[in-house]
């Protein structure tokens, strides 16, 4: 079956993504505060860098503009602040991983939060959770669960967005499973003076891409907090010399990417 895509990104800033998918527009992992709201991560670099990093590239009300669900990967700060818990209107979708962190959502009076099973659906795309590892052992009991998604339709185009997850066994079985035509990676190479890094990074987008060699990928969660250790320059030049370029996004922020 040829399939037709419907599908562009638009990179906000640091982890926040919006996917429009058949559709639906849906925002994963929206923070939304002003630069420099909130404090840097303890027990990294540029200690003396608040995050976020950088300005909202468009003015908060587009951010928020017609959007039909809030996706959560997890609730670290960098991934919901304080901002998108104040100004997203509380009758707003949200999909999240597990019940606690839905509890943790109602309780910031949220009234409409679902907990991604076996039969989530954001319209006629049915919305599946994927395997996903924040950090290396110790670090990642330390981090927490996080989980990576899937968005999938008949006649649409596969996506996968990673989350926060490190290149490791979970991950080749999420490429094997889903077999994505499109990839969201979150690719910072975030990490910390001890346990590592908690994401992927660089290499690990290259890891991917020769994995599963027909796969489009958009590469986000970078420069947006102080503990990034990858860049946009970095990530381009892995991909140009690698020659992977061709099937890779690496978006500035507020650029929209159009899925062909």
């Amino acid at each position: 079956m040829t399939k037709v895509s419907n599908i562009r990104i638009q990179q906000i800033r640091n982890a926040t993504i919006i996917i429009e998918y058949a559709g639906q527009r849906i925002l994963v992992d929206p923070m939304l505060g002003e630069k420099g709201s909130m404090p840097p991560f303890s027990m990294s670099i540029r200690q003396d860098h608040r995050n976020p990093l950088n300005d909202l590239p468009i003015v908060l009300e587009d951010v928020l503009k017609d959007i039909d669900v809030v996706l959560l990967t997890h609730l670290h700060e960098d991934h919901i602040d304080e901002k998108a818990y104040e100004v997203i209107p509380k009758t707003m979708r949200m999909l999240v991983q597990d019940e606690k962190d839905k509890a943790i959502v109602e309780a910031h009076g949220f009234t409409q939060v679902e907990v991604v099973g076996d039969h989530t659906y954001i319209g006629k795309t049915k919305v599946e959770k994927a395997e996903s590892q924040h950090g290396y052992f110790p670090m990642y009991i330390v981090a927490g669960h996080t989980t990576g998604y899937v968005l999938s339709q008949p006649n649409e185009k596969t996506l996968y967005h990673a989350g926060d997850t490190i290149w490791y066994s979970g991950v080749k079985r999420n490429l094997a499973k889903f077999q994505p035509e499109v990839i969201t990676l979150n690719a910072g190479g975030n990490k910390f003076h001890v346990g590592g890094r908690v994401i992927m990074n660089d290499e690990d987008v290259v890891k991917v891409m020769q994995t599963i060699p027909n796969a489009q990928v958009f590469v986000t969660h970078l420069e947006g907090v102080n503990h990034n250790h990858v860049t946009r320059a970095m990530v381009n030049r892995r991909l140009k010399e690698t020659g992977l370029a061709h099937r890779a996004f690496v978006p500035q922020d507020g650029e929209i990417i159009a899925i062909s």
